[in-house]
């Protein structure tokens, strides 16, 4: 069985009080395993994007514990938490992100960059990025000169530079066509398998659902049914 990297436990988040309380995750427990792609289905207002923040340490729980490879979160310094995100984590976006001036490889090198990555390194290990993902001979073009399709995948480039173990997409097919979603959720798939780290994407395509090993869908911020593919379905 595949490592498992993150950890859920009885995960409640609140917002407000008293009457106005609005309840976005209502006892969620679950785990995240390095080599899977984890679809995260449902209506707006479900509770997606609020459990990725949960998972990508951008949001702490109200109620209930996270466990990032087995050590509980709970407590933990606002400077932890971000140094377990640069270190751990990595983040795709529904619009990308790109900075506009600078080429695809260079979108990519300045996440290396941030790393402390030596500058004699950048420009090949953000060529292999983005060869890995077909790009590179779009390497040379700026964002404004690529194609959605083209776009996204820079960004999980991007996303990728720092080796990360958890990788949270959030609609990251949304702005793209029917064939072009499928193609970057198939690079994502590829990408889990081969790089043996946990992907997460949040969607509301149906199309992108053969692409993950596995699919979560939630409503009213509980988990309503938790099934993979060829294998095991509970609800």
């Amino acid at each position: 069985m595949s490592a498992t990297v993150l950890t859920l436990e009885d995960v409640r988040v609140t917002y407000g009080e008293g009457a106005a309380a609005v309840h976005a995750l209502n006892g969620i427990s679950l785990d995240v395993r390095r080599g899977e792609v984890t679809m995260l289905m449902g209506p707006s207002g479900s509770g997606k994007t609020t459990l990725l923040q949960v998972m990508g340490c951008l949001l702490r729980p109200s109620a209930g514990r996270v466990r990032l490879f087995g050590e509980s979160l709970e407590g933990a310094a606002l400077a932890a938490l971000t140094e377990l995100r640069r270190r751990h984590v990595g983040f795709v976006f529904q619009h990308y992100n790109l900075f506009p001036t600078l080429k695809a490889w260079e979108n990519v090198a300045i996440a290396l960059d941030l790393r402390g990555a030596p500058r004699e390194t950048l420009r090949p290990r953000a060529l292999a990025l983005l060869e890995r993902l077909g790009l590179a001979d779009r390497a040379e073009h700026y964002p404004a000169e690529l194609s959605g399709g083209q776009k996204q995948r820079v960004a999980i480039a991007r996303a990728l530079a720092g080796q990360p173990v958890l990788l949270l997409a959030d609609e990251p097919t949304a702005a793209l066509d029917g064939a072009t979603g499928q193609a970057v959720a198939a690079s994502l798939k590829a990408l889990a398998h081969e790089l043996d780290c946990a992907v997460v994407v949040v969607s509301h395509d149906p199309r992108v659902l053969p692409y993950g090993d596995r699919v979560l869908e939630l409503e009213d911020g509980r988990l309503k049914s938790d099934r993979r593919h060829g294998g095991n379905a509970h609800a």
